[in-house]
């Protein structure tokens, strides 16, 4: 019993890399699991060819991905997600994290739901604050604009 509570507890190791094409399935069925109002899978090819998607992956298998773009000492999240039954595990962290500690001395920004809780919590914990509000940005809803300022080394 007790060798069966120490396999369930174990953390599964999660690696973070840059997207391929040949993930662009994974990429876009858990995108479509995620959101309302999908990404096309043209913008994820786009963002796979640009190399601004990493997918964290488990086990062989894609469970999540962020995609940003950065001009200069701006780096834009433009999209983040997890597959559902893999959310709570600390993938959209690992993700964010990953993609704060590769751009160094730089802004962040995003626009967010306000009814996405769980996300506004991630990036709270990484010392993004709110600035201001995109009226009906997501046609049903306003976005919360958050920013997280480099910090001065």
């Amino acid at each position: 019993m007790h060798n069966e509570a120490e396999k369930t507890n174990k953390k599964e190791e999660v690696i973070i890399r840059q997207a391929s094409e040949t993930d662009l399935e994974k990429i876009y069925k858990i995108e479509t699991q995620s959101f309302k109002k999908p990404w096309s899978k043209n913008l994820f090819l786009h963002s796979i060819k640009s190399g601004e998607i990493f997918v964290a992956e488990i086990d062989g298998e894609v469970r999540g991905y962020i995609c940003f773009s950065r001009v200069l000492d701006e780096v834009h999240i433009e999209n983040i997600a997890v597959e559902p039954k893999w959310r709570g595990k600390g993938i959209g962290f690992q993700l964010l994290k990953f993609v704060i500690e590769n751009n160094k001395n730089c802004d962040f920004f995003l626009e967010v739901r306000p009814s996405n809780q769980p996300a506004i919590t991630l990036y709270r914990k990484f010392g993004f604050l709110e600035i201001g509000r995109r009226k009906k940005y997501y046609g049903d809803e306003d976005a919360i604009i958050m920013i997280r300022r480099k910090k001065e080394e």
